[in-house]
């Protein structure tokens, strides 16, 4: 089975004897929560987060080295079967018109030996026909024939060929035996679990600045200002122009590598592409990537009930009432079809007319105001916007949508429900020390160092009047569950 690209192992499920197993070992995490100034300046100057800013708050998980890094995703013990066929006898000659009428053996053919003796299956009606398993399965090649018998007082009962059809899935239930001198029971079953890969990407980026413009630089500073969060007072940013823009830049690659990344990754094991130096450029999938291709739906028109139904499907077995919030992450054309949606559907309700929502005027008039920025239904479950100013950018995204705006403006990720064996889904991966290096090069010239000296020479890495900035970034992210994850595509980017 398939559940993401990033799967490397698939699950295999058995029954009986377990000999040998190699479970492998899970790197250990480290969860560290970013800040910086650069991080701060975003905030304040950009008018909120941006996806970095949120991808931060997920816990960041260290490795030790820039390699490949897997971790094992374990599955249920229990799943359900679809039957091949069913047949009157072990030759699997014919079929029984009537099957198990009178308590008569048949024989049920499938793909897996989950099953075992004594074994009582149900089907898709689990409460009408229960099936037993009265001897050992036969082996037939590929597949395995399980001898069976209703548990039944009903002489007449029979299962219809409707419920035995090739597809229809079966189910163990429970192992049924004697009450008087037993000889065995059902088997221990063991799923394997899948093992998922990725890789960290690196990306870089320079700039160089002649040295006749840094006493110009100095007389045209860009004025950026902030809040110290600590002390409260104004501070004025150590960012000029050029670094601004520079990290600006940088930022938002490093938020589409992480969020939009794809793996050049062969099927050899190989990678696709070669950088100048003649070595092999290893790029990780991100986020939305890694998400389960099940987890994929389209639509044409966002309507909030299709979300509220879609949101319990994802959350029913999987999710406790009080881990359902889904965090939406979306662009603003997104945000406003969920704020139409939601007020739709909660027109039936008395609006709450207080004085938070009621805005009065100097001229007597009045006016109301709100958004619908979150969202609760049904058994615990809850829905968050989050607007990701990557999906109303027109120069990545360029296909427009046919009720306004950018297409990618009206899709929805759902990011975050859920945790997976206690741990936050959504990790950032990086080596510790080596995320990010900043280094300049320092010429004849630089504002990093005094260089009018008469007296006594300074050291310069080069002859050239000027310097050079540069900044790389290590890293990549992991989903740890795919299936926890989501995204709502219009037909159109479909």
């Amino acid at each position: 089975m398939l559940i993401s690209k990033l799967q490397t192992v698939d699950s295999t499920d058995w029954a009986g004897l377990t000999t040998e197993n190699h479970w492998g070992a899970l790197y250990q995490q480290e969860p560290i929560l970013l800040s910086s100034v650069a991080e701060l300046l975003f905030k304040v100057n950009l008018g909120g987060d941006d996806i970095v800013s949120y991808m931060n708050k997920f816990p960041k998980r260290y490795i030790d080295d820039d390699v490949p890094f897997q971790w094992l995703l374990q599955g249920a013990d229990e799943k359900n079967i679809p039957i091949l066929a069913y047949y009157s006898d072990s030759t699997m000659a014919a079929q029984p018109s009537k099957a198990g009428i009178g308590r008569s053996v048949f024989y049920m053919e499938f793909g897996e030996r989950l099953f075992s003796a004594t074994d009582v299956l149900v089907g898709e009606k689990p409460d009408l026909y229960k099936l037993r398993i009265v001897n050992d399965l036969i082996p037939t090649g590929t597949t395995y024939l399980a001898p069976v018998q209703l548990v039944t007082g009903d002489d007449l009962l029979f299962v219809p060929a409707a419920e035995l059809a090739a597809g229809k899935r079966w189910s163990k239930e429970y192992s049924l035996t004697e009450q008087t001198l037993s000889k065995r029971g059902g088997d221990v079953t063991h799923t394997s679990p899948f093992r998922m890969e990725n890789v960290m990407s690196s990306i870089r980026k320079q700039y160089l600045v002649p040295g006749n413009m840094i006493r110009k630089g100095k007389n045209k500073p860009m004025a950026f200002s902030w809040i110290d969060p600590h002390t409260k007072k104004k501070m004025t940013s150590w960012l000029g122009q050029l670094d601004w823009v520079f990290l600006t830049q940088f930022r938002r690659e490093i938020a589409r590598l992480i969020v939009y990344g794809n793996s050049n990754k062969m099927i050899d094991g190989t990678y696709g592409n070669t950088g100048e130096s003649g070595y092999e450029i290893r790029a990780g999938w991100g986020v939305q990537e890694q998400i389960a291709p099940s987890n994929i739906f389209t639509f044409n028109k966002f309507d909030i009930d299709w979300l509220c139904q879609l949101a319990l499907g994802l959350s029913v077995g999987k999710l406790p009432e009080d881990e359902r919030k889904f965090i939406l992450s979306t662009g603003e054309y997104g945000a406003y079809d969920f704020h139409i949606s939601a007020s739709e559907g909660s027109s039936s309700y008395t609006p709450n007319f207080s004085t938070d929502r009621i805005v009065m005027k100097g001229d007597g008039k009045m006016s109301y105001r709100g958004q619908f920025a979150e969202y609760e239904w049904i058994n615990g479950i809850k829905f968050q916007v989050f607007i990701d100013p990557m999906k109303d950018d027109s120069v990545r995204n360029k296909l427009m949508h046919p009720e306004g705006g950018l297409a990618s403006s009206h899709s929805f990720d759902i990011l975050d429900f859920g945790t997976a064996n206690g741990e936050p889904n959504i990790q950032r991966i990086a080596m510790q020390g080596d995320e990010e290096v900043y280094k300049y090069i320092q010429g004849m010239r630089s504002p990093y160092d005094p260089y009018n000296n008469l007296n006594t020479p300074n050291q310069a890495s080069n002859g050239v009047d000027g310097y050079e900035v540069l900044k790389m970034f290590i890293g990549g992210a992991q989903v740890v569950n795919p299936m926890r994850c989501a995204r709502l595509i219009p037909n159109i980017l479909a």
